[in-house]
């Protein structure tokens, strides 16, 4: 038996959101499509250049960086998000080889959470990821990310978690060769595993924007098992000293796994963030590989009052810093953003799609699967064959109708209309006001035994609900099918 499965279902969810009004919701942004998507802003580096036009609005995504050097950044204007209630954020992204240059990636990107009050500004490029500061006297000298509470650094160079990558040029908070020696170590510590990084840096400090942003924590997340090598930097909130440690966790996911300019590689991350009532925010991040979670950093710990360093400046004996208490908040609304980059011999395109975010823990409504029979032809003479099936018919739930979605498995869209799905097997065809899924058979030799599967989703009572089965049952009628007579079904 030949099956055709289609899977859709949507983005999930109970959401404090202010568009123009504050509503319970999902938000769902593919990012997907020719032209700019809608309720985002965004910001170039002066003199870089990054993808602008078509070369950064396409199908595969919104693209940050590509075979030119400079970086590029946008943030979601029209979802503001109450963190007190905590949030999980869904995307995919990719950061892929550029075909013919010979060069790997070696930049990377940044996941941040900003204050809604404020304009969005980026902050420094190259080993601040467009996150961080850069407090030196050369001509780099950019403040970090404006409001700045969280960066989260897909770091492929490494130098995320440091003080600056090019010593007179770059300079901000970071773990300094000082702050490796308290530990007793070395810089070189990490060894093999220095590049290829998840980290994460803490808010803005003050109003000037060249403070704050300190490293939390770090973790190798390469393509390499570090064994018992060290692999880990975590903030000791007491001394303002790190602890330098074996990975956490055996994750063997690969950060750096973005394919090539012409294939891009996409992965999907999850970062969860759940308050600690004004005390702190714990912080998890995890990929989705198919069915399977991979967590890479587990439940981390953001306190908001803490010991660490500032950069005060440099001098013959390396960086100075002085140590003091850093103290930040939950604004009171937040939005979201992202920052791709590339740097000198070490060029990427990077790409972002289908961007999700929902409440921590929601109870997803769920509808019945709807299974009908049609009669199909036994002889190849299927093509042209419609049914019509009513659903939604008597869920006692508040339907949203204008939510219907035709999505993938993993809950983005299938397509750019969200009621309308075609493929070699057939059309399917959503009417909310016949309250109908309408399937057209495109296969001549959809026969009797066949199966056509699609799920949709829609929001009921202003939850996303979980994905619902529509199943077509091609079946005999004993009888010489004709194509064109419109059947009806009602739900099963």
């Amino acid at each position: 038996m030949k099956k055709y499965y289609y899977l859709l279902i949507a983005c999930l969810g109970l959401l404090t959101v202010q568009a123009q009004n504050t509503k319970s919701n999902t938000y769902n942004l593919p990012l997907t499509g020719t032209s700019k998507p809608p309720g985002i802003v965004e910001e170039w580096d002066k003199g870089g250049s990054a993808p602008t036009g078509s070369e950064r609005y396409t199908e595969e995504g919104i693209v940050l960086s590509h075979d030119r050097v400079g970086y590029s950044g946008f943030a979601i204007d029209d979802l503001e998000i109450d963190l007190r209630e905590g949030a999980v954020v869904e995307f995919e992204y990719a950061m892929s080889t550029i075909y013919g240059t010979g060069y790997a990636p070696g930049g990377g990107m940044s996941f941040f959470v900003f204050d809604a009050k404020e304009k969005f500004q980026l902050g420094y490029g190259r080993s601040a990821l467009g996150y961080a500061y850069n407090e030196s006297n050369s001509t780099a000298r950019l403040k970090g990310l404006a409001g700045g509470y969280l960066g989260i650094g897909f770091d492929l160079s490494g130098g995320f978690k440091g003080t600056g990558a090019m010593i007179q040029y770059e300079m901000r908070a970071g773990i300094s060769d000082a702050r490796y020696s308290a530990a007793g170590v070395t810089p070189n510590v990490f060894g093999n595993y220095y590049s290829d990084h998840i980290t994460l840096r803490g808010a803005i400090q003050g109003m000037q924007g060249f403070n704050g942003n300190p490293v939390l924590y770090s973790q190798y997340q390469g393509y390499y098992n570090p064994s018992n090598d060290i692999a880990t930097a975590t903030l000791n909130y007491n001394t303002g000293e790190y602890d330098f440690e074996r990975r956490r966790n055996g994750a063997g996911f690969d950060i750096t796994n973005g394919g090539s300019s012409k294939a891009p590689v996409f992965q999907k991350i999850i970062v969860e963030l759940i308050p600690d009532n004004e005390e702190g925010m714990y912080v998890t991040v995890k990929a989705k590989d198919g069915g399977n979670e991979i967590m890479l950093i587990d439940n981390f710990y953001y306190k908001h009052s803490f010991n660490t360093y500032r950069v005060d400046g440099r001098d013959s004996n390396g960086v100075i810093e002085t140590l003091y208490n850093f103290k930040t908040t939950i604004p009171q609304k937040v939005k979201i953003g992202f920052v791709g980059l590339s740097i000198d011999f070490a060029q990427q395109k990077t790409i972002i799609r289908n961007v999700k975010v929902y409440p921590p823990g929601q109870n997803q409504p769920e509808l019945n699967d709807v299974v009908a029979d049609m009669c199909v032809s036994e002889t190849g003479n299927s093509s042209g064959g419609v049914i019509d099936v009513d659903v939604l018919r008597n869920t006692g739930y508040d339907v949203g109708w204008g939510s219907f979605m035709f999505v993938d498995e993993e809950g983005d869209k299938l397509s750019g209309d969200d009621r309308v799905y075609e493929n070699s097997t057939g059309k399917w065809e959503f009417s909310s006001r016949n309250e109908e899924i309408t399937f057209t058979v495109k296969d001549g030799w959809f026969e009797p035994g066949d199966e056509a599967d699609i799920y949709y989703s829609i929001e009921l009572d202003g939850v996303r609900s979980k994905p619902a089965l529509f199943r077509i049952k091609g079946i005999a009628c004993g009888a010489v099918v004709n194509p064109h007579i419109r059947s009806k079904a009602g739900e099963k």
